[in-house]
């Protein structure tokens, strides 16, 4: 039976917030951030742009982000969403977060009011800077532009506006990462966690092989310092997970899913019976695949032939 979609405004709670799960997808599932399987170009650097934008706006928005992948044509975003804190933020610091997202050349005034004296004005700025939304359309508008640029063209990017899940139990917010974390394995690109790319856990990783205290840590969101993905600093909100937990959990979930023979594996973290976890994997997949395209939205390569479904996801990332 066909379910209609709910409106953003009917799952993002924008005063108490939350966990949610975030997807965007380019558009017509093109190779827009990977290897073009018509053109030949390599468009991975992309990636980056998503990974390090995503990752520097929650240092101005009230979005902490705890997991991601960023694939060929979409990315995945778990975050904890928490609008309250904009309650907390000066004047002065409003003006500044806002005009860091909107500086313009020559404007050496990013940290003063003066320039924001409209009546209701940082109000209204800071109730952006605590909306979930506002974090997303920044995000995606931002790569879209700079994307079109680089084509030297005009026109969509991303396909439609963000999809939200929201994550209301520890169980589904753990579920979540590791599906995030898992997407390139599943996809094939990796057999290993520690070289899949441009995923959240391989940041984190990275960041506990120079600093080895970090696997018996209570996980922190990501963020970016000196050019480098790293654990965002306290007072940022605390998992309950350690790292070392979370890629036992990781490990498991791999395994599970490829064996049918999962009730006599034991689950390290959290506790709960293999049977709802590999069901609540599932239920992420189901929701972020997409549709066969028909026939008349094909592909079309360059001799003028008509792709099919298989050339058009040869490569393509689940």
């Amino acid at each position: 039976m066909h379910t209609m979609t709910r409106a953003r405004s009917q799952i993002i709670d924008r005063e108490e917030g939350g966990y949610y799960h975030l997807l965007s997808r380019c558009v017509r599932r093109s190779m827009l951030c990977g290897a073009d399987p018509v053109t030949g170009r390599d468009l991975a650097h992309r990636r980056e742009w998503i990974e390090d934008l995503a990752l520097d706006l929650t240092q101005l928005f009230t979005v902490h982000v705890i997991a991601y992948a960023v694939m060929s044509n979409h990315y995945h975003i778990t975050v904890n969403y928490r609008p309250q804190e904009r309650l907390a933020l000066s004047d002065e610091e409003v003006a500044r977060r806002w005009r860091v997202l909107y500086r313009s050349p020559g404007n050496d005034d990013a940290g003063t009011v003066n320039s924001l004296q409209e009546p209701g004005r940082i109000e209204v700025l800071r109730d952006r800077l605590g909306d979930l939304s506002w974090y997303m359309r920044h995000l995606n508008e931002t790569i879209a532009r700079r994307a079109n640029l680089e084509d030297d063209c005009t026109g969509r990017f991303w396909q439609g506006r963000f999809k939200a899940k929201g994550l209301h139990t520890s169980r589904a917010v753990w579920a979540c990462m590791a599906y995030d974390d898992l997407n390139p394995e599943r996809a094939r690109i990796s057999d290993q966690q520690a070289t899949s790319y441009f995923t959240s856990l391989q940041r984190r990783l990275e960041e506990a092989s120079e600093m080895p205290e970090r696997f018996d840590q209570p996980m922190a969101p990501l963020t970016r310092r000196a050019g480098m993905v790293v654990s965002a600093p306290k007072p940022a909100p605390r998992l309950e997970l350690t790292l070392r937990e979370y890629c036992a959990h990781v490990d498991w979930i791999a395994l599970a899913t490829a064996s049918a023979n999962t009730q006599t594996d034991r689950i390290p973290a959290p506790e709960g019976d293999a049977a709802s976890w590999l069901a609540l994997m599932k239920s992420f997949d189901r929701r972020t695949r997409t549709p066969a395209l028909p026939r008349s939205a094909r592909a079309i390569d360059l001799n003028g032939r008509h792709l099919t479904g298989r050339d058009i996801t040869k490569g393509r990332h689940p």
